[in-house]
């Protein structure tokens, strides 16, 4: 995160801060995460018994839960005890740690150098690119550079929110492959262990898990979804846009009244202290910027979800004779997009069913970001007082 207290930092200390950070939170948020896997894995088993017709679905983004009539699933705390009981509740957690590592130092790290270049791009401090280049080469970046005048943002929010966009579309191409696959491995997890005694197999790794995938179904399996990851990009770059403008503001603040005090006491040439948020800051700050986030994007992943619910139950459909299905299951399809999506949730509940199950969501993520970027501002203290020294 670029301020005018961290700059000197490179981009390398922000990368290790934030993977530390969001590795950390996903480790204490992953039993809420477990818990919503198993209990859709009851609804999905209960639909695929020929149930779907009495099952009311209610879905919240991310997190998909159902209340079926006939077969009667698990609460969350029921879960939670029987995983517990089991041992259970970090089961494949070291695939979902491993991807949140990777993609927070990805996201840490792009962020903070797409700031830079874009500030200095905006500035027209262009000599870090003059290094020991040809004519040619040098007038070449000239005149990409006066192309990128006219389609910079004007202003440093501008900038900030266009570093933010670039870094999510970038960490999408980049992680959505370990994402896959550590989907993968927490549903076949699931799927193996249903609500016995007995205890699952042995978990495939996600490098393995990874590489099945491109054997038995093609490299470009891997990135299956992306397009619709794509689409909400925007949730990351709000996240990290609305809390990069309250740092920069409170840090402005501290820094001034810092001047002050050093210019009062008489002593001019402590300019080099670095100024970090408090912790609490840092959480309350990562909590606010989460849920506006979460708030504004949260149709945009309703609808997500509620495509490929509706995929799914097609797909089961398919397989059910005719003769068996009632009128509502011989009329279904499939959602034609995400506007058609929103337009039918719209017409049927009205503009507050666009926003359901949004409770149950604000729980996992917005504690889990406030709780990274808490992490991140405390390692980024360390690691600036260990280069300052």
């Amino acid at each position: 995160m670029t301020s005018s207290s961290s700059a000197t930092l490179p981009a390398s200390a922000h990368a290790i801060s934030g993977a530390c950070g969001g590795a950390l939170a996903t480790f204490i948020f992953y039993p809420l995460e477990i818990i919503r896997v198993e209990i859709q894995a009851q609804i999905n088993k209960t639909k695929a018994d020929g149930t779907s017709d009495e099952c009311e679905v209610i879905s919240n983004g991310n997190n998909d839960h159902s209340v079926n009539k006939l077969s009667r699933t698990e609460s969350d705390l029921e879960c939670f005890i029987r995983l517990y009981k089991k041992q259970a509740l970090y089961r494949g957690a070291s695939s979902m740690v491993t991807t949140m590592l990777i993609s927070s130092f990805i996201t840490f790290y792009v962020l903070e150098v797409t700031r830079k270049r874009l500030s200095l791009l905006k500035q027209g401090t262009h000599n870090y690119h003059q290094r020991q280049r040809s004519v040619r080469q040098i007038q070449q970046l000239r005149n990409h550079l006066k192309f990128l005048e006219y389609i910079l943002p004007k202003s440093k929010m501008g900038t900030s929110l266009l570093a933010s966009t670039l870094t999510g579309i970038i960490n999408v191409f980049l992680t959505t492959p370990l994402w896959n696959g550590t989907r993968r491995i927490m549903e076949s997890d699931v799927s193996s262990s249903p609500i016995t005694k007995k205890s699952p197999p042995k978990q495939p790794s996600l490098w393995r898990m990874m590489h099945h995938i491109a054997i038995d179904e093609g490299v470009l399996q891997l990135w299956h979804g992306t397009w619709s990851s794509l689409l909400l990009v925007s949730n990351p770059a709000i996240q990290y846009f609305i809390y990069e403008q309250m740092r920069v503001w409170v840090l402005g603040i501290k820094n001034d009244r810092h001047h002050r005090r050093q210019l009062a006491h008489g002593n001019r040439n402590d300019g080099h202290k670095v100024l970090q948020l408090t912790a609490s800051e840092a959480f309350v700050f990562g909590a606010i910027a989460k849920t506006v986030a979460t708030i504004v994007t949260y149709p945009l992943q309703l609808a997500q979800a509620l495509i490929r619910m509706r995929k799914n139950e097609v797909k089961l459909l398919a397989a059910v004779p005719t003769e068996k299905q009632d009128e509502r299951q011989l009329n279904l399809k499939e959602y034609n997009g995400i506007m058609d999506c929103l337009y039918q949730q719209y017409c049927h509940g009205g503009f507050s069913s666009l926003f359901t199950g949004m409770n149950a969501k604000m729980i996992q993520t917005v504690g889990q970001a406030a709780f990274t970027f808490l992490t991140y501002e405390e390692i980024l203290k360390l690691v600036g007082k260990i280069i300052q020294s």
